[in-house]
């Protein structure tokens, strides 16, 4: 009961508690902890701002980076997990990397269980481009129940849990409900850190589809789970990738979408909504007319990723 009543000091300190009043009963503990997790977060990714460690890198895979703290919010996210639910699993990206839970395309555990990106757009984050967020999911039988996206550097907190709505800083925000075709969308696609030459071709064929379909806007963030956000506040209308990181970086935001009014789909499966696999997947999220056509127009992707992590 303390740890609650802090939560919900701390919250409503901020502005952010009235949103509390439409949360499920049934998953509220579980946002207000995500939520105290990101603002931890978010105060330890600050103090890295402007002191040069955060470029103090490690390179996983082709482009993709780790440094110093991806690792020590994700284990700051996992105590405070762990302390408030003992039995729960927790997936964390870093701690995933041997991949000790599930290899590439294997179904998500039906446990209670937790998602972690501790910091999402880790490239933005060396440059110093703000574009990052903390991403943290809560899932039961293998879905997605509860998300809190936080973006530290602009003081964004979007979240979520089934049932009850989207909010950004304590409003309710919904999807670009006017975007209904490519013509009237602002895109944003990120292409990920794949470089083999297939990939690269088949992304920029893809582009090149879009903008000669009369796509009115394109962009691209390098954060999944910060273009989920987006997308469920109506600031882009549909978001596409084919390769993105892992289920930590679309879990939070699968929720945020829904319960803005969106649909996220598997970009592979015309009309198949998203499941949590492990390994890289593929996601359109927005308004459904406008998913439809920008999904109709690029046509299914072809590079397959392997249980190896690449071609």
């Amino acid at each position: 009961m303390l740890l609650f009543a802090r939560l919900t000091q701390i919250l409503n300190g901020r502005g952010w508690g009235e949103s509390n009043m439409a949360t499920s009963a049934a998953y509220q503990p579980q946002l207000e902890l995500a939520k105290d997790a990101a603002l931890k977060a978010g105060e330890i990714i600050r103090s890295y701002h402007g002191t040069g460690r955060e470029k103090h890198v490690a390179v996983k895979s082709g482009v993709d980076l780790v440094t110093e703290a991806d690792t020590r919010v994700e284990k700051m996210i996992t105590g405070l997990i762990k302390d408030a639910f003992p039995n729960d699993l927790i997936i964390g990206e870093e701690e995933q990397a041997g991949s000790p839970n599930g290899g590439q395309g294997d179904p998500f555990p039906k446990d209670r269980c937790w998602c972690v990106d501790p910091i999402d757009g880790t490239t933005n984050f060396v440059h110093n481009y703000p574009f990052v967020a903390v991403s943290i999911g809560y899932l039961e039988g293998g879905k997605p129940r509860v998300g809190v996206i936080y973006n530290p550097f602009t003081d964004s907190m979007y979240e979520a849990s089934e049932g009850s709505g989207a909010f950004l800083n304590g409003k309710q925000i919904k999807i670009d409900s006017d975007a209904s075709s490519i013509k009237d969308c602002l895109l944003v696609n990120n292409i990920g850190h794949y470089r083999y030459e297939d990939f690269v071709e088949e992304s920029a064929e893809r582009v090149k589809k879009w903008l000669k379909a009369g796509l009115r806007g394109y962009r691209a963030s390098g954060s999944a789970a910060q273009n989920l956000a987006h997308v469920a506040s109506g600031q882009v209308s549909c978001y596409y990738e084919h390769g993105y990181g892992g289920p930590w970086d679309v879990c939070a935001g699968m929720v945020l979408v829904k319960e803005a009014g969106g649909v996220v789909w598997d970009a592979r499966c015309n009309e198949t909504e998203l499941e949590m696999r492990f390994g890289k997947g593929s996601v359109c999220a927005g308004g459904r007319a406008v998913v439809e056509d920008v999904l109709k127009v690029a046509g299914k992707p072809t590079f397959a990723f392997s249980v190896s992590g690449g071609k």
